[in-house]
């Protein structure tokens, strides 16, 4: 039988998936910062599966429906990160960046899947179901520029401001 996605939108789609793994790199590594350099074992422990754990969860909901749709997923390469961050704004900040490219990304898809129905409204929830997760990436940010510095004290709140479910 034949795919039923046309070849460019599939890369593009397996783009969003080697994507979705390198967001699962990223987080993961500032989730080993926030634990070990600055000792915010609350914020890693609830960020960790909320956050981190999410981007493969993404990137399976993608080669999901391309299977569905009769078409093999190729997964790229995973990059490598050793980013050594100076405070956790600057990674939260890295998440609300790496979200907005994300969320981009998708778009491009859409734009791609001009005459497939059923890819574009696949798409469409995919861009909406994004929407709560870069909510918390900002959220993250305004919250670490009221606390000031004051990571200790970030850390004993984090619970009033995470909006991911568990």
């Amino acid at each position: 039988m034949r795919p039923l996605i046309e070849e460019q939108l599939n890369k593009k789609m397996d783009e969003i998936v080697s994507f979705c793994f390198n967001g699962n790199r990223i987080a993961d590594r500032g989730m080993s910062v926030l634990g070990v350099k600055f000792v915010m074992n609350k914020t890693e422990s609830l960020l960790h599966e909320r956050l981190a754990h999410l981007y493969p969860q993404l990137a399976d909901r993608v080669s999901s429906y391309q299977a569905a749709r009769n078409c093999m997923t190729v997964y790229g390469v995973t990059m490598e990160d050793s980013t050594d961050y100076e405070s956790p704004l600057e990674f939260f900040a890295r998440m609300v960046d790496y979200m907005i490219d994300l969320e981009f990304l998708v778009g491009e898809a859409i734009e791609l899947a001009e005459g497939d129905c059923v890819s574009k409204a696949f798409l469409y929830t995919f861009l909406t179901d994004l929407i709560p997760v870069t909510n918390q990436c900002l959220l993250l940010v305004d919250k670490a520029e009221k606390y000031d510095g004051n990571w200790m004290a970030f850390d004993r709140g984090i619970e009033s401001f995470i909006i991911l479910p568990e």
